[in-house]
């Protein structure tokens, strides 16, 4: 902050950032200056503020935040992966079928998948349309619409071998 007075001199807040520090030499007029005069400007140019050191971020890593998530586990990843394939293939109904490790099959339209869980409207389900929210361990697999899976004839049967 420079005073308002015709005086040579600058006033300096101090490393606070509350009052004025020791004051400093304004610098010379560059107009028919020596170098000498130069390098005194350039040293009340420096004395201005604190130099910095310079330091390296391999040295002093950014701290982990306290509210770090854990890693997923690998049937955590392998659901998500799973459930995330078949949400971006819903077609015009919006339905998701998922299965599940304990055996069952749900359809779900508006599903939302969120950081730990995913939820959607279970449009099967045995109280009519509720809320349902499941963890990605336990999705075994999906596919989009609420149709079952189509199931593929044995190439035998489809292909008799005619004697």
């Amino acid at each position: 902050m420079r005073q308002s007075s015709p005086n040579s001199e600058t006033a300096v807040q101090g490393p606070d950032g509350a009052g004025p520090a020791a004051p400093v030499a304004a610098a010379p007029s560059p107009i028919g200056s020596s170098p000498a005069d130069q390098g005194a400007a350039d040293r009340a140019h420096a004395d201005q503020g604190p130099m910095l050191e310079a330091v390296s971020a391999a040295e002093n890593p950014a701290p982990i935040p306290a509210a770090a998530t854990p890693v997923d586990s690998p049937d955590e990843t392998r659901g998500r992966r799973t459930l995330s394939t078949a949400f971006v293939r819903l077609g015009p109904d919006g339905h998701l079928t998922v299965e599940l490790r304990d055996g069952h099959v749900l359809t779900l339209r508006n599903v939302v998948m969120r950081r730990r869980d995913y939820c959607g409207v279970d449009v099967h389900g045995d109280a009519g349309e509720s809320k349902y929210c499941g963890k990605y361990g336990d999705v075994v697999a999906a596919r989009p619409g609420g149709l079952p899976a189509p199931v593929e004839p044995a190439s035998a049967a489809a292909n008799p071998i005619k004697r």
